[in-house]
């Protein structure tokens, strides 16, 4: 009898132990160095089963995903990739996802001193322009204004509108002035309506107050900080373009995702402020499609958000499941949504538990197989090493 009792007690010490090492991992302060750090998915408190369920579904049925990647707790429990010998090198066109990246830019301007605060008018960094119908209500558009979708202007440039206005867009030379020389259709602020120019205004905006493209101060401030040297974004009449064409690689898009994860923080630097990120991630201004819309990113559902861009490429991340989740995908449809059907369908349903599950190795080996068997072989008109190239009438929205 005492004997069972010593036993019972130790295997409660042993299990408080694993507990309390499991909470040790899944909350320090961890972040990525060239490569990621790897775990089963039971390790980190989700399923094997129901992730490979969803490979079973996803490369059976040839879906049109290039690659998922899960993050939880530091660790990649799911890598994934339709065509595997690009698993290493291969970059993709994130579209839509950019403009999280070039509203995290305007954080880092507004940190650093470059710009004042988001109430400036837009207007004010562009002194040497004037609108063309010289309407003084738009000196009340501010950069917030443009963060939140809610210019006033009338820009008709996404799906709704047959990409109509990008189209005309990218006919001129000058994009600042196109954008200001719109129609100012309703008060500034008032209204959520998406607008591909606004994002373009956006990395404008760094070019003029920091003196350099916005993709060289991103390589500075932002990409060589948190280890992403593999990129490629695109510019117009040497302009940054803020609302697409960043190109890179999805274990670097989620880099990008965790940073945010871990309140602008990486490796005890902060290259965001804790302040930015939660302002851009809350909801400022309601939209139609999801729970609200922040800086650039689109709010989900409570403590999740997530950078959208069209044709399935998606950073989520789910901050109370300590969670980075990121899809690539050449979709027909540039509005698909099945990237948020899976995630809802299979990789939140995955997450078990807070803490390590029992290894279930038949699962496990199932799960790798799937990843390694069932995938297809690189079609022919697509780059080793850049999924997707860039066109003017593809680059549209999330």
């Amino acid at each position: 009898m005492e004997n069972k009792s010593l036993f019972s007690f130790q295997l409660i010490i042993l299990t408080s132990i694993f507990f309390f090492q499991f909470t040790e991992l899944a909350f320090s302060d961890y972040w990525p160095q060239e490569k990621w750090r790897t775990s089963s998915p039971e390790s980190q408190g989700m399923s094997s089963e129901i992730l490979s369920d969803m490979l079973d579904v996803l490369w059976k049925e040839d879906h049109k995903i290039d690659s998922i990647i899960v993050i939880r707790n530091g660790y990649i429990v799911l890598e994934s990739y339709k065509y595997p010998e690009m698993k290493q090198h291969f970059k993709h066109q994130i579209y839509s996802c950019t403009k999280s990246v070039s509203s995290a830019l305007i954080g880092i301007a507004i940190d650093k001193g470059y710009i004042k605060s988001i109430n400036q008018s837009l207007l004010e960094f562009f002194p040497e322009k004037s609108p063309f119908d010289q309407n003084a209500s738009k000196l009340e558009i501010t950069l917030k204004h443009l963060l939140i979708m809610a210019t006033g202007l009338k820009c008709e440039d996404t799906k709704a509108y047959d990409f109509k206005g990008l189209k005309e867009m990218w006919q001129t030379e000058d994009w600042v002035q196109y954008m200001i020389d719109l129609p100012l259709i309703e008060q500034p602020g008032s209204r959520f309506e998406y607008c591909n120019g606004a994002s373009s205004l956006l990395t404008a905006i760094i070019q003029k107050t920091t003196g350099g493209t916005a993709y060289e101060f991103a390589k500075k401030q932002l990409f060589s900080p948190i280890g992403i040297q593999d990129i490629h974004w695109k510019s117009h009449s040497g302009v940054t373009i803020g609302y697409s064409d960043l190109t890179m690689r999805p274990l670097d898009m989620a880099r990008f995702g965790y940073l945010f994860l871990k309140d602008g923080k990486w490796n005890n630097r902060q290259i965001l402020s804790p302040e930015w990120v939660a302002e851009s991630t809350k909801k400022q201004i309601n939209n139609s499609e999801t729970d609200g819309y922040g800086y650039q990113w689109w709010i989900i559902g409570p403590n999740i958000y997530a950078a959208l861009g069209s044709h399935g490429q998606r950073i989520f991340v789910l901050k109370d499941q300590n969670m980075v989740v990121v899809f690539t995908g050449q979709l027909k449809d540039v509005r698909d949504r099945q990237p948020d059907e899976l995630l809802y369908n299979y990789i939140i349903p995955a997450i078990k538990s807070g803490t390590p599950l029992p290894e279930n190795q038949p699962m496990r080996e199932r799960l790798n197989l799937l990843n390694t068997q069932l995938q297809a072989p690189p079609p022919r008109f697509v780059n080793r090493n850049e999924v997707v190239e860039s066109c003017i009438t593809t680059c549209y929205e999330a």
